[in-house]
């Protein structure tokens, strides 16, 4: 597996250790008995571009990740004798779990042993396959809850290395709230001092009833022959907005913004389906998030995301959820609420 260090900009970089010891109390871990109960937010993608195919195999992008209220649930509990059990709830991935997965590095991490074995139990709200991050979420919640657990002395750049090994978007979920994310999702760069003082964005997330395979949609989109010169520039997206508007233009939809929705939306005609219902819903702005298939709207307030939400239920495909969320604009925000 490619060994990536995560790139913290200078905007973010505060050193890794008062970073992590952060999110471990900003996430919302709780003690249960002898055991820990972490709740694990989704995120939205609110702009996603992406460039050509790198020699590495992997697409640079540039985006801005926002946790919203969403979660998948684990819980902790050390349990005689050693090794990783895991008990799986809305989900059935076995050891191909990235939870599991993120376990077992951490596991060999400390020498292939743990004090003790330990019940990992998840509970899986977060639909996969969404553009939501629920796997992301969980691998880090695993990382941060195991470490927390157990007092393992794990240097935290280590960890946090470890979470970008588990997949691009780990990274974000080590701190949460708003932020600029870029290389391949490793290169985070906080922008919650430009999103808390603008106060709660009401959110409707309509989650067609189908996975849709990351590897699908980026495929299909490197067919595409404009997209083999695709570059990434500064005259464009989020560089071509002064910081402090950035919120500014996403509430008036003047920068939300997605280079993948029309390549999924030609693969599953679900999401065109849903893409036109939301057209013609009146929201601020909608977009899909990642590469599919959940699409989201932005509403003025919680009355109108409410009464939006209820108009799409009756409208939607068999199958799809529909629920209000609002963003989480750092992980302190889960433990006040």
């Amino acid at each position: 597996m490619l060994a990536l260090r995560i790139r913290w900009s200078p905007v973010a970089r505060e050193g890794a250790e008062r970073f992590f010891s952060e999110a471990c109390y900003l996430m919302e871990l709780n003690h249960s008995g002898e055991g820990l109960v972490v709740r694990t937010p989704a995120k939205l993608n609110l702009f996603l571009d992406v460039g050509k195919l790198r020699e590495d195999g992997f697409h640079p992008i540039d985006s801005i990740f926002q946790a919203v209220s969403f979660y998948d649930e684990l819980e902790f509990i050390p349990i005689p004798g050693e090794g990783i059990e895991l008990v799986e709830e809305g989900i059935a991935a076995g050891k191909k779990n990235i939870v599991y997965q993120a376990a077992e590095g951490l596991l060999q991490e400390v020498g292939g042993a743990f004090p003790s074995g330990v019940r990992i139990t998840l509970r899986k709200s977060i639909p996969c396959g969404a553009g939501l991050g629920g796997g992301s979420s969980d691998a880090a919640a695993t990382l941060i809850g195991l470490r927390k657990l157990f007092g393992l002395q794990v240097d935290p750049q280590r960890l946090l290395d470890l979470g970008a090994q588990l997949g691009s978007d780990v990274p974000f979920f080590f701190s949460g709230g708003t932020a600029r994310c870029r290389g391949r999702g490793e290169i985070v760069t906080p922008l919650d001092d430009v999103f808390e003082p603008a106060g709660t964005f009401h959110y409707v997330l309509v989650c067609p009833a189908i996975e849709v395979p990351t590897r699908d949609v980026y495929e299909a989109f490197d067919q595409l022959e404009a997209n083999k010169y695709m570059t990434l520039t500064t005259e464009a997206g989020v560089d071509s907005i002064l910081r402090s508007s950035i919120v500014e233009a996403l509430a008036n939809d003047e920068l939300l913004f997605n280079r993948l929705e029309t390549v999924a939306c030609g693969l599953f005609a679900e999401l065109a389906e849903v893409q036109g219902l939301l057209a013609a819903e009146g929201f601020r702005g909608f977009l899909m998030s990642g590469s599919g298939s959940t699409f989201f709207g932005l509403c003025d307030n919680a009355d109108d995301a409410v009464s939006m939400r209820d108009s799409l239920k009756g409208a939607v495909p068999d199958g799809t959820r529909v629920l209000t969320a609002i963003n989480v604009p750092s992980w302190s925000a889960i433990l006040e609420s």
